[in-house]
């Protein structure tokens, strides 16, 4: 078993070098030193276990090895053009010394991959394996089927019949489709290995190929949005300076060397001219004069900022930098990772399927779709692509069985000197099927550790609910109005109750001071992909109300993104609401993306319905009929035309009813209903115009947007448009009568509005609605925060100097969300 690699000793003239090499294998103890002789001093003083150094000198500088730390392994660092170093290290190898070697012009990245597979197949243990282990593999098109002999976390051993050709395992050979096969069970899969060596073995009177493979992981399949490239001035000066404000470090490195990057410390931004300047001290290891080009990069809120600049002066207390044209963004990471809290702990049980053991480890940190925990390499092997049958104890103390598979194994910074055996690794998984009890957990854990503040709606009553947006003046849902509570609480605590148990369709969280609610609100599963958030309310006069409305609504739209098969977030407001409307309004504009987010605007009418039947029309209409697959079709092509992608893909229209279907299913499963209906008026060529008449439980949403309508008219000049809307707004009047609807509810055109009027309909203003992808949702969470950022010094000068403006200072009151 081999020894644990703690220790990392460098060795190398050049100082920007060493700082690359430094960086590359942070999570060891790392000296670095500038020539042979400190280096042997220093092995001298500290045994190193891991040794870097350049080719120069290499048989003598060995010597010194051999003396004073001989199992240590060395990595030679010598470039493919340096012919004189090569020579040096092939006869080196010649004489029997044995090492690694490191091309020296690799980037930082490559290089740093490099060393940490070194440093992997060193710090991991193998485990020989019995028979029946079988592994299927593919190379060049033709299958192939071997047995494992050994196996690591980051390699295996296959013995392979004579039959085949040792000459199609050279090294480097790519194996493709790996996978090993235990009693019939896929215990591991790789897209691809490749071969390290293959040699032919003669034992027990048999003779095989013994041929050594390695993988690395297969890289995450991206749902990020591509990368952008800021280009307005503004905006990127504003990037810096949010930037600088948090304190993150913001790294130079030359154009030609992307593997020496140095911070710029002390930096400042000053606006000069029509772009600024940026000041700062950084190391002298930085090729700096005047006119030197430089490239700048930093990270923020889970996304790469890069951009190229050039020094403006240099000078011995610091340099003086342009700011660059642009900056190139570039998503990080999805969907956040978070360490539970205290109360909220999980652990996972397993039996290794390769050596045996039986594992039981404490959940280092979560994802909406997989988790992270802790192993040995001294003595557990699981490597990337295992699939595993785990089970997962939940912090109520239920045990939920899930299959994952390995998607990572990482080295972890150890600090530990007395326990040299362990060496903790960090092993993350994917769950192939996320199990319901498993995701709720997950987000509920996910809440606790972002705000332990906030509580999940299920833990209050409804009237509790109730009577505090009643106190935070949230009074826009004419159907269920304040001061009726009689004859609406029963439906509305019920559907509170049925909600409970289908979290996947609906969430409600509040924000307490440990007694009482303070600010409320809920996500819902408005489409089969898409999650609204809405009935945001904060009590009024609360001195946080701007941090509670800002967390809160975050939270409501990182819990929709925790769900796997929700692709787009919605949420909606009035645009007589001064602060949701500038608030809404700017964000749009900052995050509008290609084709990615859609922002609509309607307006919200509304038809009280009385038991007297409706007055007669006074010329005839035209006569309306249930939709059909064809008309569906019709409507995913006339959509597609206009380019309404967004549309089409969030609320369900394409021709396909499945997600539709779907979405209903899962609402009975709860004994909710949801559903769509759609009429149609015909014309010549076509549909003159359709009613999308949406139906749901009553209260799934308090204005209702779930049981309203809306109209798409494809050509709004035919002579008949008028006719067949007024045809459509009498259907879906009577629909909603015959359904015993208090009212019936229209969300139309500008356009539609004299015709829903001339029906009796009462207009309630005009609302703006925004539906963006998934993707999105690091951007608008750093945008959201940024925001609040910038207001909150505003707000506490307005409040020290007992200013008054109610409506500028108090987001929470948005009533339609």
């Amino acid at each position: 078993m081999s020894v644990p690699t703690h220790e990392v000793l460098i060795v190398h003239p050049n100082e920007a070098r060493r700082s690359a090499l430094v960086a590359a294998l942070g999570a060891h103890r790392v000296a670095a030193v500038g020539s042979q002789v400190e280096a042997a001093r220093r092995m001298e003083a500290s045994v190193p276990t891991l040794i870097i150094a350049p080719a120069d000198n290499a048989r003598r500088f060995l010597r010194h090895v051999d003396r004073a730390a001989p199992e240590a392994v060395c990595v030679f660092i010598c470039s493919r053009s340096d012919q004189l170093g090569l020579e040096e290290l092939v006869e080196t190898a010649a004489e029997g010394h044995v090492f690694s070697t490191v091309d020296d012009g690799l980037s930082e990245g490559e290089l740093g991959l490099r060393l940490r597979d070194i440093l992997q197949l060193r710090a991991s243990t193998r485990v020989s394996l019995d028979a029946g282990l079988r592994v299927d593999f593919a190379l060049g098109g033709q299958p192939f089927v071997a047995e494992c002999q050994d196996l690591g976390n980051f390699g295996a051993a296959l013995r392979i019949s004579m039959d085949a050709s040792m000459a199609a395992f050279l090294p480097g050979t790519a194996l493709e489709a790996l996978s090993m096969v235990r009693d019939g069970q896929q215990v591991l899969h790789v897209d691809r290995a490749f071969v390290r060596h293959a040699t032919p073995v003669h034992q027990e009177g048999r003779s095989f190929l013994r041929v050594g493979i390695s993988w690395r992981p297969a890289p995450e399949v991206s749902r990020a949005a591509p990368p952008r490239t800021l280009r307005d001035p503004v905006t990127v000066l504003a990037a810096l300076r949010k930037a600088l404000r948090r304190e993150l470090p913001v790294w130079l490195h030359p154009p030609d060397s992307q593997a020496a990057h140095f911070r710029l410390e002390s930096a400042t931004v000053d606006p000069q001219d029509e772009r600024g300047i940026l000041r700062g001290v950084v190391s002298p290891g930085l090729p700096a004069s005047v006119g030197e080009v430089v490239h700048l990069c930093f990270e923020m809120g889970g996304q790469h900022y890069s951009g190229v600049t050039s020094m403006l002066a240099v000078a011995h207390d610091g340099v003086t930098l342009g700011l660059p044209r642009s900056l190139s963004v570039e998503n990080r990471r999805g969907q956040q990772r978070f360490r539970p809290a205290v109360n909220h702990r999980f652990l996972v049980r397993f039996t290794s399927p390769f050596g045996g053991q039986r594992i039981t480890r404490a959940v280092l940190d979560l994802g909406g779709h997989g988790f992270a925990f802790p192993i040995d390499a001294s003595c557990e092997v699981l490597p990337v692509g295992s699939r595993l049958d785990t089970a997962l104890l939940l912090p109520d103390g239920s045990e939920v069985a899930c299959r994952v598979e390995v998607r990572s194994v990482d080295v972890v910074p150890f600090e530990a000197r007395h326990d040299q055996r362990l060496r903790p690794y960090r092993c993350g998984v994917r769950i192939l099927d996320v199990p319901t009890a498993v995701r709720d957990a997950v987000v509920d854990a996910f809440v606790s550790a972002r705000s332990p503040q906030v509580k999940d709606g299920t833990e209050f009553r409804f009237p509790d609910l109730w009577r505090m947006m009643q106190d935070a003046r949230y009074t826009f849902h004419p159907d269920h109005p304040f001061g009726e509570e009689p004859r609406v609480l029963p439906a509305l605590e019920e559907l509170h109750a049925r909600l409970a148990h289908a979290r996947d369709l609906g969430r409600s969280l509040v924000y307490t001071d440990g007694l009482r609610p303070l600010g409320h609100v809920n996500g819902l599963r408005m489409h089969s992909g898409t999650w609204l958030v809405q009935h945001l309310a904060v009590l009024p006069g609360f001195r946080r109300s701007e941090q509670v409305s800002s967390e809160l609504t975050s939270l409501a739209v990182e819990v929709g993104e925790a769900m796997e098969d929700v692709e787009f977030i919605r949420y909606m407001w009035r645009t007589d609401n001064r602060w949701p409307h500038r608030l809404g309004t700017w964000l749009a504009r900052v995050l509008e993306g290609q084709g990615l987010c859609h922002l609509r605007q309607f307006h919200y009418l509304r038809a009280e319905l009385t038991a007297a039947s409706p007055p007669a029309a006074s010329a005839p209409l035209p006569a309306v009929r249930e939709a059909g697959a064809r008309d569906r079709k019709w409507l995913e092509m006339h959509l597609r035309s206009h380019g309404d992608m967004v549309r089409l893909l969030s609320e369900d229209l394409l021709a396909d009813l499945e997600a539709e279907q779907d979405l209903g299913e899962r609402f009975r499963a709860a004994g909710l209903h949801r559903e769509r209906r759609m009429f149609v008026v015909d014309g010549e060529q076509g549909p003159l115009a359709m009613a999308l008449q949406e139906e749901a439980t009553p209260g799934l949403s308090l204005i209702e947007v779930c049981n309203s309508f809306n109209l798409v008219v494809p050509d709004r000049t035919h002579p008949g448009t008028r006719q067949a809307v007024a045809a459509l707004v009498a259907h879906c009047l009577a629909h909603a009568r015959a359904r015993g609807r208090p009212s019936a509810l229209g969300m139309v055109d500008v356009a539609d509005v004299p015709v829903l009027l001339e029906a009796g309909f009462v207009d309630q203003g005009r609302f703006s609605e925004w539906t963006f992808h998934r993707s999105m949702v690091r951007r608008w969470c750093e945008a959201w925060r940024s925001l609040f950022e910038r207001q909150a010094p505003t707000r506490r000068a307005a409040r020290d100097a007992g200013g008054t403006a109610r409506n500028a200072v108090q987001p929470q009151d948005q009533e339609a969300r």
